[in-house]
């Protein structure tokens, strides 16, 4: 039977955390798919989590200031549902995500940003409950200080490299990569981890002890 991933990133939203996913690709052999938490970020509002399929729009300086916006509009109106844009590249303080390009990600049925440098407009995404990650908040335009010149192309975060159509999940712990080899098995082997982990954490609450607990479920 095909996986729903719409519902199934709804699931993962709503019970996963980045710990969990991260120990259960550790014991797959896949350690290295963590965004490094050294980059700085982190979602706007601390509660808030995202997972979809990842639509890269990867930025450059640039001081042409005729039509600004040119790629970083086609790669919005490409937006599908269940996808999560990833914007990166070499820009630094610039805001790159702002509340009128979370409108359209919204109306297209996007389920958040992820943006390796600063967002703008923090207050309307705020009020729009859209959830952005990103290094903070930066007034600075992008027109004739940086453009999109690129979409669906890899963009790097660090020492990671995210791919469109890449599933990604974050929340105010981190930025998880799920290979897409594996994507299938690792989302429920995360969801079987939280549940087992939710029994340790019953156990604990009872009385029992971190040994005994560990001797049961080894888990901790």
């Amino acid at each position: 039977m095909a996986v729903d991933w719409l519902k199934l990133f709804d699931e993962m939203c709503a019970r996963l955390y980045s710990a969990a996913l991260s120990d259960v690709l550790d014991e797959m052999g896949f350690r290295d798919q963590v965004v490094s938490p050294l980059l700085g970020i982190k979602p706007l509002r601390s509660e808030w989590v995202a997972a979809g399929r990842a639509k890269t729009l990867y930025n450059e300086f640039s001081t042409k200031a005729e039509d600004p916006y040119e790629l970083a509009i086609v790669g919005l109106d490409q937006i599908e549902p269940g996808q999560v844009l990833i914007a990166g590249g070499s820009v630094e303080d610039l805001g790159i995500m702002g509340e009128l390009s979370a409108h359209r990600i919204i109306q297209r049925g996007g389920r958040g940003a992820i943006v390796h440098g600063y967002s703008r407009d923090t207050r309307q995404l705020l009020e729009l409950e859209f959830p952005v990650f990103c290094r903070g908040g930066s007034p600075i335009d992008t027109t004739g200080r940086s453009r999109v010149t690129a979409v669906d192309v890899p963009v790097r975060f660090g020492d990671r490299e995210v791919r469109s159509g890449q599933i990604v999940f974050a929340d105010a712990d981190g930025i998880v990569l799920i290979p897409p080899e594996a994507e299938e098995a690792v989302v429920t082997g995360a969801l079987r981890r939280v549940d087992e982990e939710a029994q340790v954490r019953n156990d604990l609450r009872k009385g029992s002890s971190f040994r005994e607990v560990w001797d049961r479920y080894h888990i901790l």
